[in-house]
């Protein structure tokens, strides 16, 4: 599990009893998703929790459960609402939420990419004013928030509650629980659409390894360019690139974020 989910949970299984949250009043029971079926399994120790949150899957939106509740794990401050929206999705998704033109809204978003790509835009961020408005981006965020994901459409564990808290040090003092219409209405002007990219040939496994799944779906091809644009981190071993891969195969693929940025941004 990525981010500090795994942290808020372990600090909520060891507070049973002893704190009580907004929306969720104390709390007594802390569960985990059960995969197989609509329901959780009580997780009663920090072993456990560290066990059974270990599985990431998407198709679940409530990391865990508090009082009966799916609750959506974040870290405050910058952080990233939805990870890695690929295009080949998009249109499937933004059809599922009925919005009026999926195609031509696809196309401003490979104009973006391709500028980007370029090297016409100054930001990777870009407003979701450009692309949505704002009764479309809200529909989505929150169904890539709490409500599905876009290889499984609607989850059978979805979140009422979105509960944010600190990297480090977690306390019953800067947990904040929220209704997604309170996280929306309070973030509204910190979510971004964020441009992001892998490289295939870079030295890090995990990332080729994500370039390759990428190119490997047609629906994704307008946003897979044969030359390399921008540079990878180093790996372990301070290497940029891989030598099994010609520096004339390499590519760059782009994908979407949802980020939230700092609490000052506009």
């Amino acid at each position: 599990m990525p981010g500090n989910e795994k942290e808020i949970a372990k600090y909520l299984v060891a507070q049973k009893g002893a704190v009580s949250l907004q929306h969720l009043g104390v709390i007594n029971s802390v569960g985990a998703p059960d995969l197989s079926q609509r329901k959780y399994t009580e997780i009663n120790t920090i072993r456990e929790a560290d066990n059974y949150l270990s599985v990431n899957d998407p198709s679940k939106k409530a990391d865990i459960y508090v009082n009966g509740h799916g609750v959506s794990l974040k870290q405050s401050g910058s952080s990233f609402s939805f990870n890695r929206l690929q295009r080949a999705n998009m249109l499937e998704v933004f059809s599922l939420l009925g919005f009026s033109n999926p195609a031509a809204l696809l196309q401003r978003l490979d104009t973006e990419v391709t500028e980007f790509h370029e090297g016409n835009l100054e930001r990777r961020n870009r407003p979701w004013q450009d692309f949505f408005n704002e009764d479309n981006f809200k529909a989505l965020v929150r169904f890539l928030m709490v409500q599905g994901s876009p290889n499984v459409g609607f989850s059978s564990h979805q979140a009422e509650f979105i509960l944010e808290a600190p990297l480090h040090n977690i306390s019953v003092d800067n947990i904040e629980v929220f209704t997604f219409e309170e996280y929306f209405s309070k973030y509204i002007n910190n979510l971004k659409i964020a441009i992001r990219r892998v490289w295939y040939g870079q030295a890090s496994d995990s990332e080729h390894s994500r370039a390759k799944g990428l190119i490997k779906k047609a629906e994704n091809a307008p946003w897979v360019f044969n030359n390399v644009s921008g540079i990878p981190d180093m790996n372990d071993f301070g290497e940029r690139w891989r030598q099994d891969v010609s520096s004339c195969e390499r590519k760059t693929i782009y994908f979407l974020m949802i980020e939230k940025e700092g609490k000052n941004s506009s």
